[in-house]
């Protein structure tokens, strides 16, 4: 089934990375963690994450934009409010656990973004961390609501701006096996597909059994 909503807000929380909201159909339910996929016209659908909690009468999404590839970010980035999206029924991507270590490279944290607001809620976020990979700081958002969150369990890992030593460069095997402290958590791993596959293959290298290490579905 294929949902039609007019765009509510939209705002800009990095200066490649939007926030827009639409309006939760009426009937239409979904667990923190998952996704639909998004119809703009003139583009084929594509997915994206759900990132505000089921309560509510809205839906939020959290979308990074690239402009260089002329395809439904470039799109989605030219919306205006009242102008209207589709969408699918909702599936799933990942699901809460707790001590996990959410390891993610740029927008590969958003379905993340609802699992950590509610465990928060919950009170089973403060056994878990957040290790989250960009290449700048200007590719930073919702750093103020993370750090509330997670607080010194929250970490940025700037790929290509010295800003604080430790946390400087890409994540590879050597710097998993300085900062994960306990090999016995689940690692929840979302970034580009390049990403995913290095940081699988490294959280292997450094002894994490693989059934621990969740690519999501």
């Amino acid at each position: 089934m294929q949902y039609n909503e007019k765009v509510k807000t939209i705002n800009w929380l990095a200066h490649n990375v939007i926030q827009l909201e639409v309006p939760k159909p009426e009937g239409f339910k979904f667990s923190v963690g998952d996704a639909v996929e998004i119809k703009v016209a003139g583009q084929d659908p594509g997915p994206f994450t759900i990132t505000n909690l089921p309560n509510g009468d809205k839906l939020e999404f959290v979308i990074r934009i690239y402009p260089e590839h002329h395809g439904k970010t470039e799109a989605i980035s030219k919306l205006k409010v009242g102008e209207e999206i589709g969408f699918t029924e909702p599936f799933n991507t990942f699901q809460p656990q707790k001590r996990a270590i959410f390891l993610t490279g740029g927008t590969g944290i958003t379905p993340f973004i609802a699992i950590m607001r509610q465990m928060q809620k919950e009170g089973t976020l403060a056994d878990c961390h957040l290790f989250f990979s960009n290449k700048t700081r200007k590719d930073l958002f919702l750093e103020e609501e993370l750090s509330d969150m997670l607080g010194d369990h929250f970490h940025n890992i700037i790929a290509e701006e010295r800003d604080d030593p430790d946390y400087y460069g890409n994540i590879d095997e050597a710097w998993l096996k300085n900062h994960i402290d306990d090999l016995s958590r689940p690692v929840l791993v979302c970034g580009p597909p390049a990403f995913n596959k290095a940081m699988a293959k490294a959280l292997k290298s450094i002894g994490v059994k693989e059934g621990l290490i969740d690519l999501g579905s």
